[in-house]
């Protein structure tokens, strides 16, 4: 992969992350926006700087061991958060009539 090349990942409330190869690893792009400064903050453990990637601005967040150590924590945590909600369905599942099991009752 080409050092200036850039992969997008995904959004968060509508701006752009993604990811850019370095000579040490790579570095995170996360779009201006108040969510991604604060994503950017989070990552960056208050220190982002700002770049200009085609038309828009980013925070760049360099991806080095803490900030990896940080994405695990992360996960693990928010994973958890969301298991633990009481009413929310964790894995649904849809079966149309003819996939679904037949009980047919107990014969003597």
């Amino acid at each position: 992969m080409n050092e200036n090349e850039y992969r997008p990942l995904g959004t968060i409330s509508g701006g752009a992350v993604g990811v850019q190869p370095t000579p040490d690893g790579q570095d995170v792009l996360i779009q201006h926006s108040d969510t991604g400064q604060s994503l950017a903050c989070l990552l960056g453990f208050g220190k982002a700087d700002v770049v200009r990637r085609s038309e828009a601005y980013y925070w760049r967040v360099v991806h080095d061991k803490q900030v990896d150590d940080l994405l695990v924590e992360l996960i693990d945590l928010l994973i958890s958060i969301r298991y633990a909600h009481p009413t929310m369905v964790q894995l649904e599942l849809a079966l149309s009539d003819n996939e679904g099991m037949i009980l047919e009752p107990n014969e003597p």
